[in-house]
């Protein structure tokens, strides 16, 4: 092949790959979710589904609920797993939870979801006092070895008012026993102290009172979106909680 056939073949290369489709931009692509109290890791579900149909690589944790510690454990454990930064997100009683686990070097955002975001000394109780729920004070049955659970009707009413009702009752039924040790544990620490933080204030909640919902999301800084909804908003607004989730993923370098 000659000099002129030569560059004419390069310039015919050159050309055909301008035309092909630029790459994806990269993401932040890993999210580990962490559920609420007496909830299990199928919460999560809607939420986990919208995010792999994006691409992300998703991790759904289990907390024992055993022990706060057993629960700060397990999400340490699902942070290590991930290769590069991460998203950490918190339902609930997981707010305490990503707020002792994200002061992990690789946890790069937090996104409480209807979440408690305790200050360092700061326990469940405490808050739940400060600004109480509708939460009846005898919702509760413990039996004799700490743990407990929320008695149907009150969860139906007050937990997981906004959803539909056999699915509600449901969620009544599969409830996880929780120790009641957990209530009292003082927070260690408060990673939204360095980790720029997401909330989704669920409008309707009647278990965290969403007036304590906005006070904690101001005091961290939070970027805040209120989503008129009750306390399971993983389940009632999964594209809604998906959104939040996604915008605190473009935001990590």
């Amino acid at each position: 092949m000659d000099r002129i056939s030569t560059l004419l073949a390069s310039l015919m290369i050159v050309a055909a790959a301008a035309t092909l489709p630029a790459p994806a931009a990269a993401k932040a692509g890993n999210i580990v979710l962490v559920h609420g109290m007496n909830m299990d890791g199928g919460a999560w579900r809607g939420v986990y589904d919208r995010l792999t149909a994006d691409k992300y690589r998703v991790t759904v944790v289990q907390l024992p609920m055993t022990s706060i510690q057993d629960d700060i454990a397990a999400t340490r454990r699902a942070i290590d797993a991930q290769d590069g930064p991460v998203v950490l997100v918190g339902h609930s009683y997981g707010g305490m939870v990503i707020s002792q686990a994200g002061t992990e070097p690789q946890v790069r955002a937090l996104v409480y979801v209807a979440a408690f975001q305790p200050e360092i000394g700061e326990s469940l109780g405490f808050l739940n006092a400060s600004i109480p729920g509708k939460l009846p004070a005898d919702a509760l049955t413990v039996f004799k070895d700490g743990f407990y659970l929320v008695k149907p009707d009150a969860w139906i009413a007050d937990v997981a008012n906004g959803l539909p009702e056999a699915e509600a009752r449901y969620t009544a039924m599969f409830q996880a026993p929780a120790n009641t040790a957990i209530f009292g544990y003082k927070a260690e620490a408060a990673a939204w102290h360095n980790v720029p933080s997401w909330a989704a204030i669920a409008t309707e909640d009647r278990t965290i009172a969403p007036e304590l919902q906005r006070r904690m999301s101001k005091r961290s800084g939070a970027k805040v979106v209120e989503i008129h909804g009750g306390h399971l908003l993983p389940m009632s607004h999964p594209s809604e909680v998906t959104s939040v989730i996604e915008d605190a993923a473009a935001s990590v370098k």
